[in-house]
């Protein structure tokens, strides 16, 4: 059950980059109905992260992806007006590459858009979209971004 979860669910997500931009989709249910994130979703039972990952992307995008280190582990935790966790995440994103296919919105995702990394501050994106960019941007040199 999503919400009002016993324990935290795990999430993953591809951090997809190109030309100087991020792929990201406008987030069709909640938590976070209409803000733009990576593409991902969840980890079934029995399920390696990666795995789990490349599947998400073929349901959500109908792309194929190669998948390649992390780019950031982050905690969502979303309460109710009375401070019950409604939502908890606990989310890997994946720095990851489209090998086939092109990118388009299915199952969660209501839209799809490519966005210049410099003007990330631009879009409203979920919370912690914006703080990877700024780090992607810091370590350009020291991350690989085909």
């Amino acid at each position: 059950m999503r919400r009002y979860p016993e324990r935290p669910l795990v999430g993953v997500g591809a951090v997809i980059i190109r030309d100087g931009k991020i792929l990201l989709v406008r987030r069709a249910n909640e938590p976070n109905k209409g803000r733009w994130s990576v593409p991902g979703g969840l980890v079934r039972s029995g399920e390696k992260l990666k795995d789990a990952l490349k599947r998400e992307i073929r349901e959500e995008l109908g792309v194929e992806i190669s998948v390649g280190d992390v780019a950031c582990v982050t905690d969502e935790i979303f309460f109710d007006e009375i401070g019950n966790v409604e939502y908890h995440y606990i989310v890997v994103d994946f720095f990851a590459d489209i090998t086939e296919g092109n990118p388009r919105a299915m199952s969660d995702a209501e839209e799809v858009g490519w966005f210049d990394l410099s003007r990330i501050g631009e879009v409203n994106t979920v919370d912690f979209v914006e703080k990877l960019v700024r780090k992607i941007l810091s370590k350009r040199d020291e991350i690989y971004i085909s």
